[in-house]
Order: C-alpha cells, then sequence, then structure tokens
C-alpha cells in the first residue's frame, strides 16, 4: 500500500516516526508530504532521513497566508500528490486538506487530533476523515474514536524514548540543574489571541543564578533576553533530553508544556488557551496552568523544594502501565482498514 503521511508541524513530524518507519519495514511505500514552515523542512530531513519527502504547501505568520496558502492552496498540491504518487492511504494530525483530496480519489485517511475546543477545524476532519482519534477528552461518535493516551505520547513514552545525557555537555548544563524554557509567536491562529511575549515580560524576575535554555521561536527578539540565558539554535539535537534533565519546564505554548509533563518534569503552562488535553496532566499533577506574574514565585517554590511533585521515573512508568501505545494503534487501524 503506498501511504501519504502528512506533516504540518513539528510535533507532527515526532509523532509519526516510530509508525511511518514500521509501516514502511512491513512492506508500504511511506511518503512524507511537509508543509513549508520555517525549520519545519529541515527538522522532517533529518527525522526521516531516506524517505521520499514531497512539499504539501506553505505557511506563513499571516492571516492570508494561513487562509489560502496552507488551506485552499495546499488542497490543490495535495490533490495533485494523491493522484500523481498514487496514494491509497493517508495520515494526518488534522490534515482535512489530505483527507478532502483522498475522498475525491475514493481512498481512506485516518486523522488524529487533541484540540476539539478548535470547532471549525473538527467540523472539516469530520467532513473529511475516516476516521477521527482523540484523547478521552471527547464524545466518541460513528466518526470519532478515542484512545487512552495524548498524541504525545508516541515518541516519549519510556517504551520508545530513552534519555541521553551526553546532550548535556554541549550546553555545559548539568542534569536537574537548570530550567528548559519555550516561548512561542503568537502569529498562529491558535495563538492569535494570547499576548506576545509572555516569558519576556517576566525574565527579569527570574533569579539571575538559574541556568536557563531557552528554545525561542522568534530569534529576532533574542537580544531582549537576559544575556545569561542561553538561546537554542534550532532544530535542537535531542530536545527532549534537554527537557527530561532540566528542573522545571516553562511554555507559552501548549504542546511542549504537555511534553516536558509527560516527561515527568514539572511543567508550567503560561499560555491563553484553556485546554481539555492539558487538564488531563493537570489532574495528574505534573502540569499546572499559571498566569505570567504567578511563575517566578511559583518557580523559586520548585527550587526550594516547597512544591512536591511524583518520582520522575515513577510518574512515567504509572503513564506507561496506563495509556495506551499509541504507534501499535496506528499500525493495527492502518493494517485493518
Amino acid at each position: 500500500m503506498r501511504i501519504l503521511i502528512d506533516i504540518g508541524h513539528p510535533a507532527h513530524a515526532n509523532f509519526f516516526r516510530n509508525p511511518a518507519n514500521i509501516l514502511r519495514k512491513q512492506g508500504h511505500t511511506v511518503i512524507i508530504s511537509v508543509l513549508h514552515r520555517g525549520r519545519l523542512p529541515k527538522i522532517v530531513r533529518e527525522e526521516y532521513p531516506d524517505f521520499n519527502i514531497i512539499k504539501s504547501g506553505t505557511y506563513k505568520s499571516n492571516k492570508w497566508s494561513i487562509i489560502f496558502q496552507a488551506n485552499i492552496l495546499r488542497f490543490f498540491i495535495q490533490l495533485y500528490n494523491v493522484f500523481n504518487y498514487k496514494i491509497d492511504f493517508g495520515l494526518s494530525v488534522g490534515s482535512f486538506t489530505l483527507g478532502a483530496a483522498l475522498k475525491i480519489k475514493g481512498k481512506k485517511n485516518i486523522q488524529f487530533d487533541d484540540d476539539p475546543e478548535r470547532g471549525m477545524n473538527v467540523f472539516l476532519e469530520r467532513m473529511t476523515a475516516t476516521k477521527i482519534y482523540f484523547p478521552p477528552i471527547i464524545k466518541e461518535t460513528k466518526k470519532i474514536s478515542t484512545y487512552n493516551a495524548l498524541k504525545e505520547w508516541s515518541y516519549l513514552s519510556p517504551k520508545y524514548f530513552l534519555a541521553n545525557k551526553t546532550v548535556l555537555e554541549k550546553y555545559k548544563v548539568k542534569p536537574k540543574n537548570y530550567i528548559f524554557i519555550r516561548e512561542v509567536q503568537t502569529k498562529s491562529l491558535n495563538y492569535s489571541g494570547q499576548n506576545p511575549d509572555i516569558i519576556l515580560g517576566i525574565a527579569d524576575k527570574i533569579k539571575n543564578n538559574i541556568t536557563v535554555l531557552l528554545s525561542l521561536e522568534d530569534k529576532s527578539k533574542a537580544l531582549l533576553y537576559p544575556k545569561n540565558w542561553i538561546i537554542l539554535k534550532e532544530p535542537v539535537d535531542n530536545i527532549h533530553s534537554l527537557i527530561y534533565f532540566s528542573t522545571s519546564v516553562i511554555s507559552s505554548g501548549d504542546s511542549m508544556a504537555r511534553e516536558g509533563a509527560m516527561l515527568g518534569v514539572p511543567s508550567i503552562y503560561a499560555g491563553y488557551r484553556e485546554m481539555n488535553a492539558n487538564k488531563i496532566l493537570i489532574d495528574k499533577g505534573m502540569l499546572v496552568k499559571k498566569e505570567p506574574n504567578e511563575i517566578p514565585q511559583f518557580l523559586n517554590n520548585i527550587f526550594e523544594g516547597k512544591e512536591q511533585f511524583e518520582n520522575q521515573d515513577l510518574f512515567r512508568e504509572n503513564l506507561l502501565n496506563e495509556w495506551t501505545d499509541i504507534n501499535e494503534l496506528i499500525i493495527n487501524k492502518v493494517n485493518n482498514i
């Protein structure tokens, strides 16, 4: 079977990495389509070094590009890809453009999502997907099924991820002696209602003796952050090991906040979105949502031992025993369909 996997975000590249390799070993032809969005093509080339990688549209940080280039024009590009590469099946995280193209050809596709709060996206996914899979945060229907995990678990489960301590040498940091911060841009539709530069606004209130690794999406603002902060150059080699060995994660984006929590690191979500996917980890005690002005003191409490969290390895072992292996789910569903 000829399978097209569509990737429109760095997290999607991680999500499908294991299934892509397994499906190919089973004898399927796997083709990767990638949205040209910032450093995403470079990330995909590194994550899928010997796969056939094709373009599936362009995304720039403005509403015209989001609506026209990344959706309308992208649909026609995907339609061409589906027919030109003789695609039999599609996999994506909410790519209703690929779903629509495959539907026209009479082929099936599975889509994944973890954001039912985006009603229009879910509507379009329902219209174009053969089946949609969510974490247990939405009511099941004939078209929608749920699995007991969050999608980041596909690449962060202890079954598939082993932290590499040697990556710390490059930044001259020691395990559990630094914090990891992620500052996202707010030009995407998901974050259009969020105040920009949330972390920058509190940077001077984070103690100077705390070592900070900063993943900064908008590098044009690098000089505005404290000089002693270490700004990472994307794509970051073994970024999840850097997160794993940190004392705490602070993120103005929701994905990395969840990643930190799933890695058993006390994580603080500084963004404005209220998400049921986040609530799963908030209820488990490894993720907290804080207003920006509350973060410096909460961070001090973590370093001073005033905030207690479950042991990292025990937390991850409990998740491993409780949660679904998403990679196995994907492989089984693809082969069954």
